[in-house]
């Protein structure tokens, strides 16, 4: 038997402008998961809400290794897109520790 998708770990950036912050800027985005030519993903952010009006959910830890930024990390609910609408280079100065990536599996899990 198959699995239904591809299992991910990386970080790109999304250039999707549906989910652009307050000053009209791409967000980095985690992505779990491909299947065909769409990933499945969450954007990272520090708003509390995003343009959509859910809330976001609270990592408390900013996966930039390089970011002096102080500032509590939030992730968006997950959501499907295009590949072609990622950036193509992988950011590799972005991590999640394997306890923050267990977090974020068990809240993707709320919206299946």
């Amino acid at each position: 038997m198959s699995k239904k998708y591809l299992r991910k770990n990386e970080f790109r950036i999304d250039y999707n402008s549906k989910h652009f912050g307050k000053d009209e800027e791409p967000h980095p985005a985690y992505i779990t998961a491909r299947y065909g030519h769409k990933y499945k993903a969450n954007s990272i952010t520090h708003s509390r809400k995003t343009n959509d009006g859910f809330y976001t959910y609270d990592i408390e830890e900013n996966p930039n290794i390089f970011s002096k930024d102080k500032r509590r990390t939030r992730i968006s609910p997950p959501f499907w897109q295009n590949e072609n609408q990622f950036g193509k280079e992988k950011l590799n100065n972005f991590r999640f520790s394997k306890k923050a990536q267990k977090k974020i599996k068990k809240f993707n899990k709320r919206f299946k």
